[in-house]
């Protein structure tokens, strides 16, 4: 049930996000929509079966819907919506904190409060570094990144940031390959990051 209203959500969100952002009349048609949800619907169930706690399905749930949203925004836009990332920060990330505290689990809330901010440093740092790589949007996504997967444990993070940067490498590759993209061309990070930290999510 909450995979098919986060499909819906992402769906309804995605479209009218990339039509205000590219100022036309978007539409997804019955075979991106159908695609999205069941991506959606997929994904939850693999999150509510990795988590073992109620209110820390529901959070990872909310996060996994969030990020899915931002990364269809993105890759059609180039720009990480920030309003959708905070709302998966406000929902998501207390949901996961109401659950350690039920649970008297503090410890897996300093985990994951270290991991998001371990990520924005580094994401920050990169950006620095790499100049026009990555985009203010993907720095403020990775303390919501860091967070959900340091809280399910720090080889989730170690796993996830890899995840990030080998499927972003290979698949900008292969696309500079099929000479999709050029080596000016801008590409969407946001994608990766979100594949990324999905797959490390439920793996």
């Amino acid at each position: 049930m909450f995979g098919l209203i986060g499909g819906a959500w992402v769906v309804l969100t995605a479209q009218r996000n990339i039509a205000r952002i590219q100022h036309s009349s978007f539409h997804f048609g019955i075979a991106e929509r159908c695609a999205i949800v069941f991506c959606t619907i997929d994904i939850a169930m693999l999150l509510a079966k990795s988590a073992d706690r109620w209110f820390a399905t529901i959070g990872l749930v909310v996060i996994g819907c969030g990020l899915i949203a931002i990364g269809v925004i993105d890759a059609f836009t180039h720009r990480v919506p920030r309003y959708i990332n905070g709302l998966a920060v406000t929902l998501g990330v207390p949901l996961l904190v109401l659950d350690a505290i039920i649970h008297w689990d503090l410890g897996n809330i300093l985990r994951a409060g270290v991991g998001a901010v371990a990520l924005f440093a580094f994401f920050v740092g990169l950006k620095s570094i790499a100049q026009g790589s990555f985009g203010k949007g993907d720095v403020l996504l990775a303390p919501l990144v860091g967070f959900a997967l340091a809280h399910n444990s720090w080889g989730a993070l170690l796993g996830g940031v890899v995840g990030i940067f080998l499927i972003g490498g290979v698949v900008s590759a292969a696309l500079l390959f099929m000479g999709r993209v050029s080596r000016k061309s801008r590409i969407a990070f946001g994608p990766y990051i979100v594949v990324g930290t999905l797959l490390a999510l439920v793996i």
